[in-house]
C-alpha cells in the first residue's frame, strides 16, 4: 500500500537511527507518476531498469570494527513502486550500529527488504571502493554548445521538430534539471539519447530537455517522459534514453529506458 505524502520523510525533520530498522522504508507507487500519460491498464511502452548506488552504508563487523560498502540496486522498471530515497538512506543509516556477521548477511537483508518494498526482485550488490564502474564521457555528441533563444522552463514536448529524413543519432546534454515534487529541490542530472527514426532537430531537443527545468517530477518520472515524448515525435524503431542524475543524500540514480534493451550500462558520468 503506498503512504499518504505525509507519511514520507521526504521534506520533512526525521530523526536518525542507527540501528537496523526495514520499517523505515516507504514505497511509492509508479502509476502516480504515469497516471499523466499512461492509461489505466496499458502495458508499458517500454524496457528498462533503475540503477541506484548508495554511498553511506556501514554496519559493524563482528570484532565491533565498522565495515563500509557502495550498495548497487537495479530495480526493473515494471515493479509496482520505487522506494523514496530518503527513506531508503534512513534504512541504510540504521545499519551504522548494527553488527553483522558479513558481507553476504547484509547483502541478503538488503535484497530482501528493498524487494519487498518494490514489490518485485530487485539486484543488491555490494562493491569495494575499487569496484565501481569507470567514470567514461557519455555516449554520444554533446547538445551542450548550441545556443537556441529558450524561454519556456516547464516541459512542453511542441518543442520538438523532426525533419522528413530517416536515420540514427546519439546525444546527450549536461544541461538537465527537474525539480523534486515533494521539496521543490532541483534534480541535476545528464540525458543520453540513442533513437532511430525521424531525425529530430537538435536544437530543439536541447530545448526541449531544458525546459523541464522548472517541472516537477521524480527522476524516473522526468525520464519517462522524455521517452514517451520523443517516441511520439520521432516514431523510432530504436530508442533508448537514461538520465544520469547527481547525489542527493548520498545516493544517485540512472532510470534507463528502452525499445530494445532491458539494462542499462553501468560507468558513471564524469559529474557523479
Amino acid at each position: 500500500m503506498n503512504p499518504s505524502g505525509d507519511d514520507l520523510p521526504l521534506g520533512r525533520e526525521v530523526g536518525y537511527l542507527d540501528v537496523y530498522d526495514a520499517s523505515l522504508l516507504r514505497p511509492v507507487a509508479r502509476a502516480e507518476g504515469r497516471s499523466a500519460w499512461l492509461g489505466a491498464g496499458a502495458s508499458l511502452p517500454f524496457l528498462g531498469e533503475d540503477v541506484w548506488h548508495c554511498y553511506e552504508l556501514s554496519w559493524l563487523g563482528q570484532e565491533g570494527v565498522p565495515r563500509i560498502a557502495i550498495v548497487r540496486l537495479r530495480v526493473p522498471c515494471d515493479s509496482p513502486n520505487i522506494v523514496e530515497s530518503k527513506s531508503l538512506k534512513l534504512y541504510l543509516g540504521s545499519f551504522a550500529q548494527t553488527q553483522m556477521e558479513t558481507p553476504t548477511a547484509v547483502r541478503s537483508l538488503l535484497a530482501r527488504d528493498i524487494s519487498g518494498v518494490v514489490g518485485c526482485e530487485t539486484g543488491v550488490e555490494l562493491l569495494g571502493l575499487g569496484q565501481l564502474s569507470q567514470v567514461r564521457p557519455l555516449a554520444g555528441e554533446s547538445l551542450d554548445g548550441f545556443t537556441p533563444r529558450l524561454s519556456k522552463y516547464r516541459r512542453d514536448p511542441r518543442l520538438l521538430t523532426a525533419s522528413g529524413a530517416w536515420g540514427r543519432d546519439c546525444i546527450h546534454t549536461n544541461l538537465f534539471r527537474s525539480v523534486c515534487p515533494i521539496t521543490g529541490q532541483p534534480d541535476w542530472g545528464s540525458i543520453v539519447i540513442d533513437y532511430e527514426g525521424r531525425q529530430l532537430k537538435r536544437e530543439s531537443v536541447l530545448a526541449y530537455l531544458v525546459s523541464h527545468r522548472l517541472s516537477p517530477g521524480f527522476h524516473e518520472d522526468a525520464v519517462e517522459r522524455v521517452f514517451v515524448d520523443l517516441q511520439q515525435v520521432a516514431e523510432p524503431t530504436r530508442l533508448s534514453v537514461q538520465g544520469r542524475f547527481l547525489r542527493r543524500g548520498g545516493i544517485d540514480i540512472n532510470p534507463f529506458r528502452s525499445l530494445h534493451q532491458e539494462t542499462a550500462g553501468l560507468d558513471r558520468a564524469p559529474r557523479q
